[in-house]
């Protein structure tokens, strides 16, 4: 996370320090708009799934909607996007459940290849970083609540990681003469930390990690 946050510092310096440079004839402000929308997260098998499938344990979903809110900036040359998503995926097998919650935080650098009145179409470098949760449990349990000791009450399982991906990606600008404007992008994330499972209240023997398991990302946006 702390990677990703100097990334995205020095790209709006340097974003800062070109506007003011820039010898360009046209007086037109760069524009910002607050956007919304949602995306699709499709995912390679992760290592954690043969640990689940060996123990009778429903895998993670490969597929993953992400909801998200940001902010984009479009200039005549240059555009780019920060978004702040959060993603919510379940599975069952037999009495045996598993929920996957995500937040993401994601930057996109582009340079703008079509600029025109009604579209755009841009291109350039995405990064991302997704700190996930994995929680595991069986249905259908009871909690006595004059019992409250953990060992005592249904149990469950709940292990973390964090992941920074980087990769190509485009986006599509569509009606950008209207006053509300649509957006399609899609991207290809390479997985470039070790997404070593972890946990909060227990040490992790036996653990996995997720280096090199990536992933597909499209989606709309609405500004």
């Amino acid at each position: 996370m702390r990677n990703l946050n100097v990334l995205i510092a020095l790209f709006f310096v340097s974003w800062s320090f070109a506007q003011e440079t820039e010898t360009s004839s046209t007086k037109e402000k760069p524009k910002f708009y607050f956007t919304y929308g949602i995306n699709a997260q499709v995912q390679d098998e992760l290592n954690i799934d043969k640990k689940l499938q060996n123990a009778g344990l429903p895998t993670v979903k490969s597929f993953t909607p992400e909801l998200f809110v940001g902010m984009t900036f479009f200039d005549k040359k240059f555009s780019g996007d920060l978004d702040f998503g959060f993603l919510n995926s379940k599975n069952d097998r037999g009495s045996n459940e598993n929920r996957y919650i995500g937040f993401t935080t994601r930057l996109r650098v582009h340079y703008n290849v079509i600029n025109k009145t009604k579209v755009a179409l841009t291109t350039g470098l995405n990064l991302s970083n997704t700190i996930g949760e994995l929680i595991l449990f069986t249905k259908n349990n009871s909690i006595d609540l004059n019992d409250l000791t953990p060992i005592n009450n249904v149990g469950n399982l709940s292990i973390k990681n964090n992941m920074f991906y980087a990769g190509p990606s485009a986006s599509l600008y569509l009606f950008n003469d209207k006053s509300t404007k649509l957006r399609l992008n899609v991207g290809y994330e390479f997985a470039f930390t070790n997404g070593k499972w972890k946990s909060d209240y227990a040490d992790v023997d036996n653990t996995v990690k997720e280096q090199g398991n990536n992933r597909f990302v499209f989606g709309f946006t609405i500004l």
